[in-house]
């Protein structure tokens, strides 16, 4: 699910649990540079690996060290308690998850 499908009253709710969490990442300068849109494409750098590289270089962190932050996320977006969600999650499931939030252009603009 994306924020831009978050609809009615439930917005409230999505945006005060994401903002602790969003802040969190967001004060994390590596795992920032993930969501920064200013970072300029090197000349000869096809998008695809610009954006690979950022992905490689801040995704493992982000995982590593923000693991309560991205469930807290995740488990706001799906409308879900983050114990739930922490207890139902999959290789799948946080794969897509994370790809989610890496293209949903509403959380991005939240997050940068």
């Amino acid at each position: 699910m994306r924020l831009s499908e978050i609809k009615g009253e439930r917005v409230f709710d999505v945006i005060a649990d994401i903002i602790e969490p969003a802040c969190n990442i967001a004060q994390d300068e590596d795992a920032a540079s993930l969501f920064d849109r200013s970072e300029a494409r090197p000349d000869g750098t096809s998008a695809k690996d610009f954006a690979l590289g950022k992905v490689k270089r801040a995704v493992p962190k982000l995982m590593r060290t923000h693991k309560d932050d991205l469930v807290a996320i995740l488990s706001a977006i799906e409308g879900v308690d983050p114990d739930e969600y922490r207890e139902s999650i999959t290789m799948p499931k946080l794969i897509q998850g994370v790809y989610e939030i890496l293209t949903d252009e509403d959380l991005l603009a939240f997050l940068s």
